[in-house]
């Protein structure tokens, strides 16, 4: 696996992760940790097609279960990993970037 970005900001506050969305190419993945996850929920909508645009790349969008639930945030349809997941994702690829 290529290059794992980590986004921890919400969509709303920061809007620097919209880079790592656009620079993911096929086989990244990029996973929404923190408060990061309130993008499962909501976002602005050129940030929601970038992501879409980055799906369609081929490139793998996951959601930190925990932090999903401890924001209340409803997950069903997202791909979600937990903690151990995490890990697995990290162990996996190549670069990490946050």
């Amino acid at each position: 696996m290529g290059i794992l970005y980590v986004i921890s900001h919400s969509p709303f506050k920061r809007r620097d992760s919209v880079f790592y969305v656009r620079m993911a190419q096929k086989g990244d993945a990029i996973i929404f940790i923190q408060n990061g996850v309130v993008a499962a929920k909501a976002c602005p909508p050129e940030y929601k097609k970038d992501c879409e645009e980055a799906e369609a790349r081929g490139v793998k969008l996951y959601f930190l279960k925990e932090d999903l639930i401890a924001r209340g945030i409803d997950f069903e349809g997202k791909e979600t990993v937990d903690y151990d997941g995490f890990l697995d994702l990290i162990e996996k690829v190549d670069r990490v970037v946050h």
